[in-house]
């Protein structure tokens, strides 16, 4: 193999998904084992089972594939905002950023996140704070509502070349393929987080905060005006 990891499947399905059988995690645990591609799978139908399924059983399954590192592969439901759970919870990507945090420094932002749910690329937010925090290596999602069955296809091919040693962007384009989604795509977190501090550092420069005063004024006298009458 080329990949010194193992897939730390964490699924959290609708509860009509579960009625009616759609669990990804089964399919991709199928295809794991015929291609020998390690990996553990936890189920977290709520925020205290995502919480431990991020905490004890990750450790857990550290010390099964040790010396593996894990890669982390989300399966679950989400906007442009937040996931959901299987509960009907929801966590914001700043509340997932926080989750993840202690894993991220143990293997010093090298840590590669998937999120197989619509529009799971938004997840790059998670590297856009300015603090001293390593961002994720990369993160690869959807950036538009997508189908589970297009989602299973385009995972098992981006695992299945990954561990082959193909390099992520490589992985990311064979997905698009295989799936016939071309809305999958990917972000190294140093390049997202530099961007990000970019853009802020440039609409501070241009005065950005006393032209948001400007406008807020100027919104609130027509919004009053109109309303006067």
């Amino acid at each position: 193999m080329g990949m010194n990891g193992f897939v730390y499947i964490i699924e959290s399905p609708s509860k009509h998904d579960l009625l009616h059988g759609r669990v990804e995690g089964r399919a991709l645990s199928e295809a794991f084992n015929l291609a020998r591609i390690p990996f553990w799978y936890s189920l977290a139908s709520d925020r205290e089972m995502l919480a431990e399924a991020l905490s004890s059983h990750l450790v857990d399954a550290c010390s099964h594939q040790h010396p593996l590192v894990p890669i982390l592969h989300f399966s679950l439901h989400g906007d442009e905002n937040n996931v959901g759970l299987t509960s009907g919870e929801s966590l914001s990507w700043h509340d997932l950023r926080y989750l993840l945090l202690p894993l991220n420094r143990m293997i010093q932002g090298g840590l590669i996140i998937c999120m197989s749910s619509c529009f799971g690329y938004y997840g790059c937010r998670m590297a856009m704070y300015n603090d001293k925090e390593p961002p994720f290596y990369a993160l690869v999602g959807n950036t538009h509502s997508t189908t589970w069955a297009d989602s299973a296809v385009a995972y098992i091919t981006f695992y299945h070349l990954l561990f082959k040693g193909l390099p992520v962007e490589s992985c990311v384009e064979s997905m698009k393929i295989a799936s016939g989604d071309n809305n999958f795509g990917f972000e190294f977190g140093q390049s997202m987080k530099i961007a990000w501090l970019q853009y802020i550092q440039q609409i501070d420069a241009s005065g950005f905060r006393q032209s948001i005063q400007q406008a807020a004024s100027e919104t609130r006298i027509m919004f009053l005006g109109d309303f006067s009458r």
